[in-house]
């Protein structure tokens, strides 16, 4: 059986429906601006500063974006039994979560200084930065994954708690993919911009950070026995758990479209629609609906249940993307309507999947062992990954279809056939693999009933006694 460490004064008792006070459901959303805008801003603006401002050719400049993920998802899972090991007057989640606040900020900023350096110099720099700034981001990330799961035993609280998550991930959405252009081209020189762009989104996810771990203070402690196994024997018994290993591809399939595509918007601004302001525009078009949809998408899977729900957003983002193919036929109205139902789909494809990962760490605890920390390791580490595939994605179609670099400044006039493979990297394909995400969803099962009923489903640990 668990054993609950009191909670922080003021704090209600974990379980029951609506025993938490909002401010916990809010300041615990308020972190996702951070994690938001480390996912955003590098996805928009990373691989045409390093292709357009340091001169990288795309191939190389893709494999800069690809490899912190591969690093974040050997360490990850790490993180997260590190974290639901530690004990802690601040219990097991928020000295991490401290941790990755003081570091991520700093080196978000250097990933964006413009060092004197181009082409394989620049990338070697941007690339040891990029990891270190997605480690830190781990840090802070997977213990902040992990708090639905355990301090609410309420199905649709676990809901509740990613509704105001997603309401900030869009926050982060309009301040990465709207504000963070602007800021970028203020100064008129590319470079002093990306440096005042850095800085000042780095102050918001201190801010963003510092909240989350403040604000969750007053969130039961919940500790659990110490797992002793080490992590092949924990990843393992991730994957046994039969609703975890249908959800992960799943996500995996919608993070990797939702990263394809907000890569590909700056490209297909500039040279496809020949008006990079344009970039601000389209991601306002997404994020309104993104914030504004996200109760709506609470309500539906409470009537509908989450799995159905989700394969509905899927849809709704795919049916934005091909409108989004047909941006030379129809132009800029075309592209608000489409970016819109994107908007619409990429809410509930960000809220629903994050709700059912909290139910399947809460399905981990009959055992009274924890596992929310290797689950939310490898959930976190999986899509950062997905989020960079999506982006390697569209630099492999720039690179096949013949995108040519260029260094600060520079005007290059894409060929034809290179205009084409933007456009379909950026609008085709991840309305294609957004799609494919209803086949393993099909196999999910997990419901408030399946929670109730199946008290020992998919388990590796036996029943801990009761302790006192």
């Amino acid at each position: 059986m668990t054993t609950a460490v009191g909670p922080a004064p003021g704090a209600a008792p974990a379980g029951g429906t609506g025993t938490l006070p909002r401010s916990v459901h809010a300041w615990y959303g308020s972190g996702a601006v951070a994690t938001g805008i480390f996912n955003t801003v590098p996805g928009l603006l990373l691989l045409i500063y390093l292709t357009d401002t340091l001169a990288v050719g795309p191939a190389l400049a893709g494999l800069v974006v690809l490899l912190p993920k591969l690093v974040d998802l050997l360490v990850s899972p790490y993180i997260g039994i590190r974290s639901d090991r530690t004990r802690s007057s601040w219990g097991p989640r928020r000295p991490w979560m401290l941790a990755g606040a003081l570091t991520l900020p700093v080196l978000f900023g250097a990933m964006f200084a413009g060092p004197p350096l181009e082409g394989n110099a620049a990338a070697l720099y941007v690339a040891v930065v990029f990891v270190a700034a997605a480690l830190a981001s781990s840090v802070f990330q997977v213990p902040h994954a992990a708090l639905p799961g355990e301090i609410t035993s309420d199905y649709h609280e676990r809901s509740t708690f990613n509704t105001w998550r997603t309401a900030f991930v869009g926050l982060a959405l309009m301040l990465g993919g709207a504000l963070a252009p602007v800021l970028q081209s203020a100064p008129g020189d590319e470079v002093a911009g990306y440096r005042l762009m850095g800085l000042v989104m780095g102050a918001v996810v201190l801010v963003s950070m510092l909240g989350a771990v403040i604000g969750t203070r007053r969130a039961p402690r919940t500790v659990f026995p110490h797992r002793t196994e080490g992590l092949p024997a924990q990843l393992r018994a991730a994957f046994a758990h039969r609703h975890f290993r249908v959800l992960f591809p799943a996500n995996l399939l919608m993070a990797a479209a939702g990263g394809t595509m907000v890569a590909g918007v700056p490209y297909v601004t500039a040279n496809v629609m020949g008006e990079p302001r344009y970039t601000s525009v389209l991601m306002v078009c997404v994020l309104v609906p993104l914030i504004a949809s996200a109760p709506l998408w609470k309500r539906l899977s409470v009537r509908v249940d989450k799995r159905r729900a989700a394969g509905l957003a899927a849809a709704v983002f795919s049916l934005g993307g091909l409108g989004l193919l047909l941006i030379p036929v129809w132009g800029l109205p075309g592209a608000v309507l489409s970016s819109v139902l994107v908007g619409v789909g990429l809410s509930g494809t960000t809220l629903l999947p994050w709700s059912m990962l909290a139910d399947c760490m809460a399905d981990t605890h009959g055992s009274g062992r924890r596992q929310s920390g290797v689950l939310s390791g490898v959930w976190t580490s999986g899509e950062a990954m997905a989020q960079a595939v999506g982006t390697g994605l569209l630099s492999l179609s720039l690179a096949l279809s013949g995108y040519v670099e260029s260094g600060a400044g520079e005007a290059v006039r894409q060929s034809d056939e290179a205009l084409r493979g933007m456009l379909v990297g950026s609008t085709l394909v991840p309305a294609a693999v957004m799609l494919c995400c209803l086949v393993p969803l099909a196999f999910y099962r997990l419901t408030a009933d399946g929670l109730r009923s199946e008290p020992g489903d998919a388990r590796s640990d036996p029943p801990v006694p009761s302790g006192p």
